[in-house]
């Protein structure tokens, strides 16, 4: 019988052999028992947690231009009902609160500050399955916008040498340093409009008659333009643009159909530069008569009008559906809309109210007056949407050759009265100013001490500039060089 170390069954090292399966098995079960356990904690740790923000969604541009706006808010798991008291929105602004399933919906009442950072965080959310609470919390920046101005230079009288007028572009919050772009030029600009992708301008040739010329941008970013069709002879005046309808409108004074002989009399008209015609549409009055117009505006966010016609009535129109106007009464002055809003300012000697276009009710517009010295002589006012005004004020000296010597605009509200801005060199005037669309900016025309008059039928001076100024605050953001800033016309 030979025998070896380890070969016999039985032996030592059959013993060992086995006994090492048995440990190997024991470990093997143990590290998988571990395994599963860690597993179990993890699903039931990813069960049992506190809701967390899966994705938002919200419409940056949208908010900065229409009020009602909203911000989806998805979670990781349903909720129970959320309501306003564990939302904060910071900056500040008002907002409502509605939630189903896994989402928060944030409406926005108002319309949004331009290019600000905005931080959502919607606290003690709880999950319906679980009990478990946790935030949401979501970031977002709304954009920066391009404010259009017009730069005169040199006036009519300068004669041949006259440089060409410009058409310039600059960023709203860009600051001083930042550069604007010269987006059209001509020998002389009376007026201009901008909608997306298309530009609207008044020329005037060396007799002073007008024409209307559009601009439009193509598919591959190249810009053709046309001379659009009005009566010979006309006037064209009033030029404003709906930016959410791409659409443009003026009026026509003075000018002879050559078929028809009719005579224009502060005649309104519509184009879309998108046209397949080309043409513009006259905006008539009941039954196709002639409307005659003294002022008018487009409806903030649509393609509808106001217009006031020489007997001081207001007309409600559709000038695309072609529907019957819809009278908004009688009215001395027709002003602006509230920011954000379908309210549109008018004033009577008995006071200023509103119409709210969306119901046709009428209600008196409680203005806060500013406290100010007897002695400035007021001018243009306007009314904010929280019911505070902003009002320019002139020191007239009659015995000068420039009788207005300074200007301020001052803020009114509950709280008192306050400067707002007021031009930074002696003798600098203020040649009038307006809201931002979203009411959260003026922009002032400012008029340089011993500036002259440009001679236009639209009258501008040399030197001239606009400045943007936060209601809020005060603060100055920049000033770009012309006037007659897109917001203002």
């Amino acid at each position: 019988m030979t025998t070896g170390s380890g070969g016999a069954r039985g032996g030592p090292r059959s013993r060992s052999t086995a006994n090492g399966y048995r440990r190997f098995r024991r470990s093997t079960v143990a590290v998988l028992g571990i395994l599963a356990l860690a597993a179990a904690g993890l699903g039931a740790a990813a069960v049992l947690r506190g809701p967390k923000l899966d994705a938002g969604s919200v419409n940056a541009q949208s908010v900065i231009s229409r009020a009602g706006q909203k911000l989806v808010l998805h979670a990781d798991q349903a909720l129970a009902p959320v309501d306003a008291s564990q939302v904060e929105v910071t900056p500040a602004t008002p907002f409502t609160v509605e939630s189903t399933g896994a989402d928060v919906q944030i409406t926005f009442t108002g319309v949004l500050d331009y290019a600000t950072a905005y931080s959502i965080r919607v606290d003690d959310v709880e999950g319906s399955a679980t009990g478990l609470r946790g935030a949401l919390d979501y970031d977002f920046t709304t954009p920066d916008v391009d404010v259009t101005t017009l730069l005169r230079r040199g006036g009519l009288a300068a004669g041949a040498d006259k440089p060409t007028d410009q058409i310039v572009r600059s960023k709203l919050t860009a600051g001083d340093g930042a550069g604007s772009e010269v987006v059209f030029e001509a020998p002389r600009i009376q007026q201009f409009q901008v909608v997306p992708g298309a530009l609207a301008v008044v020329e005037l040739d060396e007799q002073g008659a007008s024409s209307l010329v559009v601009s439009v941008e193509g598919a591959d970013g190249a810009s053709t333009g046309g001379t659009v069709f009005t009566p010979a002879g006309g006037r064209i005046q009033n030029l404003h643009a709906s930016v959410s309808a791409g659409l443009f409108g003026y009026t026509v004074n003075g000018g002879e159909d050559a078929v028809t002989g009719r005579s224009y009399q502060n005649t309104l008209f519509v184009f879309d530069p998108k046209s397949v015609s080309g043409k513009a549409e006259e905006v008539t009055g009941f039954g196709g008569e002639p409307l005659r117009v003294v002022d008018w505006q487009f409806v903030p966010g649509s393609s509808s009008i106001v217009a006031q016609s020489t007997d001081q009535q207001l007309y409600l129109l559709d000038p695309i559906g072609g529907a019957e106007p819809v009278p908004l009464g009688q009215h001395s002055e027709m002003r602006d809309f509230l920011a954000g809003g379908l309210q549109l300012v008018v004033a009577d000697p008995a006071g200023t109210s509103t119409i709210d276009l969306s119901t046709g009710q009428v209600a008196p517009l409680v203005q806060d007056a500013p406290d100010v010295d007897p002695a400035l002589y007021p001018g243009a006012i306007v009314t904010l949407a929280s019911g505070a005004t902003v009002r320019q004020y002139d020191e007239v000296d009659y015995s000068s050759a420039a009788p207005v010597q300074n200007s301020v605009i001052v803020y009114a509200d509950d709280a008192g009265t306050r400067e707002l801005y007021r031009p930074a060199s002696q003798g600098a005037r203020i040649r009038g100013f307006c809201v931002s669309p979203n009411g959260q900016y003026l922009a002032v025309e400012t008029i340089a001490s011993g500036a002259v008059t440009d001679g236009y039928p639209l009258p501008g001076y040399s030197e001239m500039t606009t400045t943007f100024v936060q209601i809020a605050s005060g603060t100055v953001t920049r000033s770009v060089p012309g006037f007659l800033p897109d917001w203002c016309a």
